[in-house]
């Protein structure tokens, strides 16, 4: 395919950022659109709820603060909760059997969450003439306001009205990394109007030319007008010769100018290994790890452990029962690890395969349907639950709850060799789950590893509180999907 194939006509539209940098981490604005709307929908709807139970006075005026209170906490706890399981992501809007069976399960959730928290505030809804199916109207209630949002957008998506227009400057190896997202739809939050040449380049393909001659020439500037540009995007493999003049104009007449590499990273939230050069780390922004940074991660991990070890504990005690039982050998299996600055430690996990697994000494990856994997092994691989043994090693400070997933020594060296900027990732403690965890399947061959690299650089970029927040919210999207576990 040609990259004519993939530009699109020119259309007068209102530009804006299409993605929004909250804490360093990009969020495309259709999500926070989407969100928000959802959460003054909902916020309303249980206002309307709660507040219509009062007899003989206006919605308006009957309604107690303590009901506004209520129905805002609610609609943070769903939204949350539609967070959780995955109603935010792109897919949800292109797979609608994926769409139907995420909002069973938020349904349920939301059900168990209004239940919980209708009992406990029971004192304050004793306005309600029937409480009894009050969590049911709720439920009934939050189902049709995700239906009306969902429908509302899947046709604004549809029209590509929330798509940032590109003008793509360059003609080979980045600008056809480019096309490949377009050609296989992952460009969900741009749209190209353009390729356009560089002079004196071997091309790739037949693209739009400059009159680039011209010394007070402004064709780039004209076209960007032309077809209604919103921003430029440098992704020659050569910057020698490039039109400097015409770049400067389009960014003084508005136009946003955008490195690849900057680009590669908000568009698909990963690092371009094969563009990146040690100048990126020096110049980009990001890499921001300071003492307050580190007292919150630390609190952060020590908050969320304690909390999921003392939910978890009955869990953790009767799946240890059932390795016991099942075949001879100790309940958790001890492996050395490289975590922080190369430093090997001892990581814990609930055995799941036999203890003969490794007899010859030589270490070797999950296999699918690996052999080696004993029956309750299977489960608890599936439910993630062997990982949590390692809560341990994060109370104990080898490890974060998020970060990188932690590697063998022996898989590391031979990792570094092939791979570049493989070490970089050891500058963030390993984590029980991730940013390559929640969106990468499990890794097991050398071009894998090379791709969770290209989401463990983009993590240590941009890694901040509110990114892991976000990170131990999707893990509940994985753990439901069993997305990667084998």
């Amino acid at each position: 395919m040609t990259l004519d194939a993939l530009v699109v006509p020119s259309v007068n539209t209102l530009q804006f950022e299409m993605q929004l940098r909250l804490f360093r981490h990009f969020v495309p604005v259709s999500v926070v659109l989407l969100a928000s709307s959802d959460a003054l929908l909902i916020t309303g709807a249980f206002y309307q709820l709660l507040s219509s139970s009062e007899v003989g006075m206006p919605i308006v005026l009957g309604a107690s603060s303590f009901s506004a209170q209520f129905s805002a906490g609610l609609s943070v706890a769903t939204v949350t909760t539609m967070l959780s399981v995955g109603l935010y992501g792109q897919q949800s809007f292109m797979d609608f059997r994926l769409l139907f069976s995420k909002i069973i399960v938020a349904a349920v959730l939301v059900l168990m969450l209004i239940s919980l928290s209708a009992t406990y505030w029971r004192e304050g809804l004793d306005q309600l003439t029937d409480f009894v199916n009050f969590p049911l109207k709720a439920t009934l209630i939050w189902l049709v306001c995700v239906s009306v949002t969902r429908g509302t957008f899947s046709v604004t998506l549809g029209r590509g009205l929330l798509k940032r227009r590109v003008l793509v400057l360059g003609n080979g190896t980045q600008a056809a990394r480019i096309a490949k997202l377009v050609e296989t739809g992952h460009n969900e939050h741009f749209i190209p109007v353009s390729f356009v040449d560089v002079p004196d380049r071997t091309t790739q393909y037949r693209t739009e030319t400059v009159d680039w001659s011209a010394v007070e020439s402004d064709g780039l500037l004209e076209m960007g007008y032309r077809l209604g540009a919103s921003e430029i995007v440098v992704a020659v493999d050569d910057r020698r010769g490039l039109p400097v003049r015409e770049l400067l104009h389009c960014k003084l007449a508005g136009i946003k100018v955008t490195d690849f590499l900057d680009f590669w990273e908000r568009e698909t939230r990963t690092v371009d290994l094969e563009a990146l050069k040690p100048s990126w780390f020096f110049y980009s922004d990001g890499f921001r790890c300071g003492p307050v940074d580190e007292f919150l991660k630390r609190a952060f991990d020590l908050v969320v452990s304690s909390s999921v070890l003392a939910l978890t504990l009955p869990l953790l005690a009767f799946t240890a029962c059932l390795i016991k039982l099942e075949s001879p050998g100790p309940v958790l299996y001890r492996q050395k690890r490289v975590g922080l600055h190369g430093r090997v430690f001892t990581i814990l996990k609930f055995r799941s395969m036999r203890v003969d697994a490794e007899t010859d000494g030589r270490p070797r990856w999950a296999a699918k349907c690996d052999p080696r994997v004993t029956q309750v092994g299977a489960i608890i691989r599936k439910l993630r639950i062997d990982e949590l043994a390692q809560i341990l090693n994060v109370l104990r400070g080898d490890m974060s709850f998020v970060g990188p997933r932690p590697e063998r020594p022996f898989f590391v060296a031979e990792l570094a060799k092939s791979i570049p900027y493989y070490a970089e990732r050891h500058w963030a403690k390993p984590g029980i789950t991730g940013w390559a965890q929640i969106n990468f399947p499990y890794g097991a061959s050398m071009e894998d590893a090379r791709r969770k690299l290209t989401y463990d650089l983009y993590y240590i970029k941009n890694r901040s509180f509110f990114l892991d927040v976000l990170i131990l919210l999707q893990t509940v999207r994985v753990i439901f999907w069993n997305q990667g576990a084998r």
